[in-house]
């Protein structure tokens, strides 16, 4: 009969192998992780992508679309046009805010003209004034005169009212020559007055017909970036809104990788230090780049979610920062890299920037 104790130890020694094999395995394949994410002087992550500062097109006016000059993957240089609405609407507009601006330039020139005149109207006044000073106290010398002749009998007291009536008139002539005088005088307030209503009427004209020219000029659209096409939904014919996307151009030329790299491996992580790139669409592309720039934040301080946790329960999770990394240029094969592509990036950390 065996016994039982000795049959224990076979399965205690195969459960302690067992344990041993696991722990080992374990091991290993922590070893080769640790190895493969951080090498001596290198980190790599495979969480990295392409990525450029693409330039989405909208119109800034409305209207129907007349013309569509590109289609999606076609290459446009700065300046290409790229579509065109109707300008009739906005070219009416344009000639009427001409029109405003030629009323109000000749308003302001007829102000104008009239000032220049005004000292001569003043010179006129004046010379009226002191030519009925001069009647008035001849009236009224005459009047005085035929008044003692009167008294002495030698003229008839009709000549002598006559002379009086006269001398009163030339004296409410001299006296509304002299209001007419105060009036020119004023006239001057009053015309500089208008003068700066008419510059301000101008002014807004000016800046009418500049807005009207403006929004004409927006009617033309022009690729603002060298790139390609992308998500070109223009259709001639269309109704298109202010604002609303047509298409985007994404300039290939400017392409760039965001590799998000775990906090615990950017330790060493400078701007300057080179960078190994494997592309995962072409296995057998081997790119070279550099550090740009690290962010200043990680991708969750934007989240809209907040991460705060007040259960009182935590786990913690290792953060990513994000990491800018430029491309060499003039390397074989950049012409085939395209935006949102995934790549695997290694960063030599024992490079000083």
């Amino acid at each position: 009969m065996s016994n039982p104790a000795d049959d224990a130890r076979p399965r205690s020694r195969k459960t302690l192998i067992l344990t041993i094999a696991i722990v080992l395995i374990a091991a290993v394949a922590a070893a080769l992780l640790a190895r493969h994410q951080f090498r001596g002087g290198e980190v790599w992550t495979n969480d990295a992508r392409l990525d450029a500062d693409y330039v989405v097109i909208a119109p800034q006016v409305e209207g129907d679309l007349v013309a569509v000059h590109v289609d999606d993957h076609d290459r446009v240089t700065r300046g290409d046009a790229l579509m065109d609405i109707d300008p009739r609407d906005y070219q009416a507009a344009v000639d009427d805010a001409e029109g405003q601006v030629a009323a109000a330039r000749a308003s302001l020139a007829q102000i104008e003209a009239q000032l220049a005149q005004h000292p001569a109207q003043v010179q006129r006044a004046r010379a009226q004034v002191a030519e009925d000073g001069a009647n008035a106290d001849y009236a009224h010398a005459t009047a005085e005169r035929y008044r003692r002749l009167r008294h002495n009998g030698n003229v008839s007291d009709q000549n002598a009212q006559q002379a009086e009536a006269n001398a009163h008139a030339q004296q409410a002539k001299r006296r509304a020559d002299q209001a007419e005088l105060a009036r020119v005088r004023q006239q001057k307030q009053v015309l500089e007055a208008q003068r700066e209503s008419a510059e301000a009427t101008l002014d807004q004209a000016l800046a009418q017909q500049e807005k009207a020219r403006l929004s004409l000029s927006r009617t033309h659209l022009t690729a603002p970036v060298d790139g390609v096409i992308a998500e070109q939904s223009a259709r001639v014919g269309g109704w298109v809104n202010a604002g609303s996307a047509q298409l985007a151009i994404v300039p290939v030329q400017g392409i760039y990788i965001t590799a998000h790299y775990r906090e615990v491996d950017i330790t060493d992580v400078e701007p300057g230090q080179p960078v190994d790139i494997s592309v995962d669409a072409w296995p057998d592309l081997k790119l070279h780049g550099h550090v740009k720039s690290l962010a200043p934040a990680t991708g969750a301080t934007f989240s809209p979610v907040s991460s705060n946790d007040t259960s009182g329960n935590f786990t913690k999770i290792v953060q990513r920062l994000p990491v800018r990394i430029a491309l060499d240029p003039d390397q074989p094969g950049l012409d085939r890299l395209r935006v949102g592509l995934s790549v695997e990036t290694t960063i030599h950390t024992d490079a000083h920037g």
